[in-house]
């Protein structure tokens, strides 16, 4: 019998070493899609490649963090340097893969650290789904759909980061892999795993669904809902398609080519928006203060965050807080401590060699016209949020009237309190999939109206309609405005460190960062809409 706690421990150690192996291959794959997607390369047929010296690399230089610390940072063929960004990727996805695992599946109940409940983190369809050998059985399916999502986060959180834009193809693959796993682990679940569960209150599953809360007309509103506007946004895809429509923004290229002419810049010999910055290049560039100012910056968070979180319990006594509030000071503060560090290293200006422009609205312009200050400065913002406007009045209309609907004419035959899983499922996906896209849209279009500049890049749209479409409205929901706070707090951030935030900055990051805080944070999350709805504790739970 004692050595039953042993195998356990090996067990869990086992699949933690797993799921990093495998988070680690993910990053890898993600390293290739944020250095080819932004330039147009492929991304399946071609083989990695040194990008100084173009040599094939073998499967020693691409084993994902040891590749790396192998070669010692250095191409094996030419010794041009390779950016440590590579296995820092590597290690971030594979540790947070381990990391949702070890809390989903392996983490006891009531276990605390620095103060925190670490075990309350993991979702109730993760918590059901206990097994000895802690490994998923159930719920399986939900568990890669927020493997892949997340890994699909921090593509999009870098490639947003660099080129102020975000390759939908990122985004289309999170929607893809939320609308068909929801439906498809539904019937795996439903069918060979627990016949039991074909009709389940939608509670059980990992997103809202149709009925949530649980009203039978409810039910069969969104269900009709989110299947006509998915119909409607077909229509309004296949009226662009046949140019009955018109798409927004497809005379910018024209009107950026005459803005660069007023600037006194030949538009012929300059990059234009959409081209990727050479200092995006991750690779054959000298790593110099850029990877030690990340690493200082971890080391100081990390430290002071684990340092109040150990002081926590005496902190709490002497001040009488909860012991998990010094570790929360300590994660939220340690960011702002570690910029102060790292001011030193990062005194630098990224705008260089502006020049002046008295035409087409466009005051100032970087050496690089790609920079998105010309982006934001287009003129004609307003109208071409009234094409969008057209773009989604078939989603609006056929949405409301898929509603009407499925409200008098429910589908044949069903129960309307219990709809099969698999289509609660399905609906609870493209539920996700409109509200969470929606609400960011309607931000973008009324910002746009009041403000006569693009407000939000439609990649933040379809990022936060994929979040929907594999998280659920809920966690989209949260996320957007929480977005804003995180915006905020990383501006505090950047003037600390002596580096000024511009005219634009890209918002993907900071919706990728809030979803990831709604996701790890459903104690805090729910505590806190508990007490702002004047509920009693308990009364809300996050699927």
């Amino acid at each position: 019998m004692t050595s039953l706690p042993f195998l356990q421990a090996g067990l869990i150690a086992l699949w933690a070493l797993f799921t990093f192996a495998f988070g680690a291959c993910a990053g890898s794959l993600i390293n290739v899609l944020v250095y080819r997607l932004p330039r147009g390369l492929d991304v399946v047929v071609t083989g990695s490649a040194c990008p100084a010296c173009g040599t094939k690399l073998t499967w020693r230089e691409n084993i994902p963090v040891f590749g790396w610390l192998f070669l010692r940072g250095r191409c094996r063929f030419c010794r041009s340097r390779i950016s440590a960004e590579y296995p820092l990727v590597e290690t971030l996805v594979g540790g947070l893969w381990m990391l949702m695992y070890l809390l989903y599946y392996a983490t006891p109940p009531h276990f605390k650290l620095f103060g925190v409940e670490w075990a309350a983190i993991a979702p109730q369809w993760a918590t059901n789904d206990a097994f000895p050998d802690h490994w998923p059985r159930t719920s399986w399916p939900l568990f890669a759909i927020h493997l892949l999502t997340v890994a699909l986060l921090v593509a999009m959180t870098l490639v947003d980061a660099k080129t102020y834009t975000i390759p939908l193809v990122l985004p289309w693959a999170a929607t893809l892999i939320g609308v068909v796993l929801h439906p498809v682990g539904a019937l795996l679940v439903g069918r060979w795993v627990s016949p039991q569960v074909k009709h389940i209150h939608e509670a059980v599953w990992g997103i809202p669904t149709p009925g949530w809360p649980n009203h039978a007309a409810d039910g069969r509103w969104w269900i009709g809902a989110s299947i006509g506007g998915m119909l409607g946004l077909l229509v309004s895809n296949l009226l662009l398609h046949f140019r009955l429509i018109r798409r927004s923004f497809e005379d910018y290229a024209e009107w950026e080519k005459g803005a660069l002419k007023a600037a006194g810049l030949d538009p012929d010999e300059q990059p234009m928006h959409a081209d990727v910055p050479d200092e995006g290049v991750p690779v054959g560039e000298h790593v110099g203060p850029g990877v030690r100012l990340v690493m200082r910056f971890v080391v100081v968070w990390a430290a002071c965050a684990m340092g109040l979180g150990a002081a926590g319990p005496a902190i709490g006594r002497a001040l009488g807080w909860p012991s998990w509030a010094a570790f929360a000071i300590g994660a939220v503060g340690g960011p702002l401590v570690a910029a102060l560090a790292c001011r030193p290293l990062s005194a630098r200006n990224a705008d260089k060699g502006r020049a002046t422009a008295t035409a087409s609205g466009l005051t100032e312009v970087s050496a690089n016209p790609s920079a998105p200050e010309l982006w934001i400065a287009y003129p004609h913002a307003r109208q071409e949020m009234l094409k969008e406007l057209v773009f989604l009045t078939p989603c609006i209309g056929l949405g409301w009237l898929g509603a009407i609907i499925a409200v008098r004419m429910f589908p044949l035959g069903l129960n309307p309190t219990t709809p099969p899983l698999w289509l609660a499922a399905l609906c609870g996906s493209l539920m996700g999939y409109l509200i969470g896209g929606g609400v960011v849209w309607g931000i973008r279009i009324f910002g746009s109206l009041g403000f006569g500049k693009e407000a939000m890049g439609l990649g933040d749209v379809h990022l936060m309609a994929g979040v929907g479409a594999c998280l659920g409205w809920v966690t989209a929901g949260l996320a957007v405005p929480l977005a804003a706070v995180v915006g905020l707090y990383f501006v505090i951030i950047a003037m600390l460190a002596n580096r000024p935030a511009g005219k634009t900055m890209p918002f993907g990051p900071y919706l990728a960062v809030a979803t990831l805080l709604v996701l790890f944070g459903r104690p805090l999350v729910e505590t806190g809409l508990t007490r702002l709805l004047g509920m009693a504790p308990g009364s809300i739970k996050l699927p």
